[in-house]
């Protein structure tokens, strides 16, 4: 079905039977577009565009806003994890306007019982989600976030699983507190990225309590430095970590080579890029990632746009800032994923 081109001086019929197919047709539009962004988002089909974020995906190839965007998000995220509403949206049994109310209450054993309140009139459907979640009492314009989607893990690159049991009234809080940070903007949706820097965050503000770190240092310096071990016979890199010694990927030991100071027995201390050089890239990129759609400010890392292994120089013009997780996404695309030539769009715009 096809939207009716608009001809001006119909009949009233004519203009409100046009309206209603367009309405129907725009309606449908709608449910395709939010499961082929879901598909994008659960295969991290982004990252073949370089971003390492659906958030940046959805900003700088689809032209989306931040609030077009977390809708999205939300969206499709609520729809993986309520596969009968998923399928009653695909098969065009429920309409886009009704599945978004029910994803905001529905669960994966709810879901059936919400799917028969939808066959009514949404008027209707509006009115039980409204009592579901006041008996619930659940504010109505909190919203709902769900879990995000596990992050994908380059090859030979085993994670290390960090577990937190929260009790239902620490979920809500920390619910609660997600949703307010990414209407706000310029925070991070993978969650493991998100608890380090809500850590950073924390530690910064202990530190100007304390009195341990100027402001002013703040922005000049990472919040943590991590000791990284080289075999310089075969090249591995490991890093110790609570539950043992890890080896790092090939994409990781790329980055860390990138942006370090390196420490050798019985040697001096070195940096692969000058302390100076390195303040004034930070400061010319106002300590900003630079990635297209990510502009995060914590976890930054100065990045050598031509490696020096191909003959690029420490000069601030071949040097440019990004976050941990775009410098990593740029290391394992070889280089071709970021285009660092575009000027940065603000995430939080």
């Amino acid at each position: 079905m096809s939207a009716i081109s608009y001809i001006p001086g119909q009949s009233t019929a004519k203009v409100h039977a046009s309206l209603q197919r367009s309405l129907a047709v725009l309606d449908n539009a709608h449910q395709c577009s939010v499961l082929w962004f879901g598909e994008i988002m659960s295969r991290g089909m982004y990252r073949d565009f370089g971003h390492s974020s659906i958030n940046q995906y959805a900003i700088q190839e689809l032209g989306f806003s931040k609030s077009r965007t977390d809708d999205f998000i939300r969206l499709a995220r609520q729809l993986i994890n309520l596969p009968a509403v998923r399928e009653a949206v695909a098969s065009g049994e429920l309409g886009y306007t009704k599945a978004r109310e029910i994803v905001s209450v529905a669960t994966p054993e709810t879901q059936d019982t919400w799917l028969k309140a939808a066959k009514g009139t949404r008027k209707e459907l509006i009115l039980e989600v409204n009592k579901a979640k006041l008996a619930a009492k659940v504010d109505p314009t909190q919203g709902v976030l769900m879990p995000s989607s596990p992050p994908v893990v380059a090859p030979r690159e085993l994670p290390v699983r960090f577990q937190v049991d929260l009790t239902p009234e620490q979920e809500a809080r920390r619910s609660a507190i997600v949703e307010r940070l990414h209407k706000l903007g310029g925070v991070p949706h993978d969650r493991a990225e998100l608890m380090l820097e809500a850590l950073a965050a924390l530690l910064e503000t202990k530190e100007l309590q304390s009195q341990k770190c100027p402001r002013g240092h703040l922005t000049s310096r990472p919040p943590v430095q991590i000791h990284v071990h080289e075999n310089t016979a075969t090249g591995r890199m490991t890093v110790q970590t609570d539950t043992g010694e890890r080896e790092l990927s090939r994409t990781e030991s790329k980055r860390m080579r990138c942006d370090a100071a390196v420490c050798e027995h019985g040697g001096r201390n070195t940096t692969t890029i000058p302390p100076r050089v390195r303040r004034e890239v930070l400061a010319r990129d106002k300590h900003r990632c630079r990635a297209p759609g990510c502009g995060r400010t914590r976890f930054l890392e100065v990045h050598h746009i031509v490696t020096r292994q191909q003959g690029g120089s420490n000069q601030s013009d071949n040097l440019v800032t990004l976050c941990a997780s775009c410098h990593r996404l740029w290391h394992e695309k070889g280089g071709t994923a970021i285009d660092l030539t575009m000027e940065p769009r603000d995430s939080a715009a």
